[in-house]
């Protein structure tokens, strides 16, 4: 699966657009997001975190990642912000084919040597694997009150001649940076450093990931891709429609059969979805 992954990039690169990869913890939110992907010919990432997947279950989440690919020619289950080398291990044994492991809470030689032993397993197991140099801040939801000035601060931001050697002795497939994206929605508008996404590129020639893309705007979203930004991971905004379209449902409600107001839900979220696949350009990008 590794090798298709990795076309699946490269053909992303040469043509421009992004690879969308969109969080869920419910049913409703997968079935979403699959329509979407359906509906806009798409390839397209479902993905979870370590929290989403203790909530949503392992196996859970690998059954029906099979279900769908049977019905969709290119989606990916993507173990999202896992932490420690025994949680990738976990994932990758439970059956997903590709892993983001997170050493950005180490220190830079205790990530470099956590996500070299991440990637050596990863590779024996034909899984692809993207890495995090520099660290992304914030959580997935909305800071009403905080403001990113707090956390988007040149220590974090990651540094061009750093990742360079962070890939090379890695073996890393991809590499998830920080350009003053964080986790969340915000009150201030993230301004992506995009000279520093054009230099890291051109210095590493690897898969470049955005984190936090809740809240950019269309035209930041398409110059990044144009500078070398090949996936895009979306999860405040599918959190928000989830929230607002079924509280919407529960109020309108006049019967007890949650299909009926939960349909609302998976709708909301398709919404979400579609969108962002315009915006990234990876419409009609399947196999003919």
């Amino acid at each position: 699966m590794r090798k298709e992954i990795i076309k699946m990039y490269k053909r992303a690169d040469k043509e421009g657009f992004a690879i969308g990869a969109f969080n869920f913890s419910t049913s409703e939110i997968i079935k979403g997001i699959w329509k979407a992907a359906a509906n806009k010919k798409s390839p397209v990432i479902i993905s979870n975190s370590e929290g989403e997947r203790s909530f949503f279950g392992l196996e859970e989440s690998v059954a029906i990642y099979n279900a769908i690919r049977k019905k969709h020619s290119f989606v990916v289950l993507h173990a999202d912000h896992t932490k420690s080398f025994e949680e990738i291990k976990k994932v990758i044994d439970a059956g997903y084919p590709s892993v983001h492991f997170d050493g950005s809470d180490l220190s830079y030689e205790d990530n470099l040597r956590e996500t070299k032993r991440a990637a050596k397993y990863a590779h024996r197991h034909n899984v692809f694997i993207e890495g995090e140099l520099g660290g992304i801040k914030g959580g997935s939801t909305t800071h009403k009150d905080e403001s990113l000035k707090d956390i988007v601060k040149e220590e974090f931001m990651t540094k061009p001649e750093q990742a360079v050697e962070f890939v090379k002795k890695t073996g890393v497939d991809s590499l998830a940076i920080n350009v003053g994206n964080a986790h969340g929605l915000w009150k201030d508008y993230k301004q992506l450093d995009f000279d520093r996404i054009k230099t890291i590129k051109q210095k590493t020639g690897k898969f470049l990931v955005l984190h936090g893309g809740s809240g950019i705007t269309p035209a930041d979203f398409q110059k990044a891709i144009s500078l070398g930004i090949n996936k895009i991971n979306i999860n405040t905004e599918i959190r928000v429609a989830y929230e607002k379209a079924l509280m919407a449902g529960l109020k309108e409600s006049t019967d007890d059969v949650p299909y009926h107001y939960l349909a609302h839900v998976s709708e909301a979220v398709s919404a979400v979805v579609e969108d962002k696949m315009s915006v990234f350009n990876s419409e009609n990008k399947l196999k003919k």
